[in-house]
């Protein structure tokens, strides 16, 4: 037998995750993927109009939000790296020291690619 009494609903409010810095970098870090989308577009445009691609490169607007997604992408990495080795479930000392490799494969692969784009 059911009762004709209404559940009861919380409120919401919208901006429910601005009370709490845990929330608040949750919502930044997933705002990255904004970013992400902004790059693989340019990626896109560079297979299939190279020319379109030097052009608007150019512009200092893009050269604004490719730093954003630059930036972005450095949280994004930096939260990807401090979660892996945790999933990982190993000892604190090779948590370190797997960061750090991670760190350092990062660094050259992103120099080598920078390099790469200068020739």
């Amino acid at each position: 037998m059911a009762t004709k009494r209404k559940p009861y609903v919380r409120e919401v409010d919208c901006c429910w995750w601005k009370g709490n810095p845990y929330y608040r970098f949750y919502m930044l870090r997933e705002g990255c993927s904004v970013f992400m989308v902004w790059v693989s577009l340019l990626f896109l445009l560079f297979l299939f109009s190279p020319s379109s691609f030097a052009t608007l490169i150019k512009n200092p607007i893009i050269c604004l939000l490719n730093f954003a997604a630059f930036l972005a992408s450095l949280l994004h990495t930096k939260t990807w790296y401090d979660l892996t080795p945790k999933a990982l479930n190993l000892p604190e000392a090779k948590l370190a020291a797997i960061v750090k490799w991670l760190w350092a494969v990062t660094i050259v692969f992103g120099a080598l690619v920078l390099l790469l784009s200068l020739f």
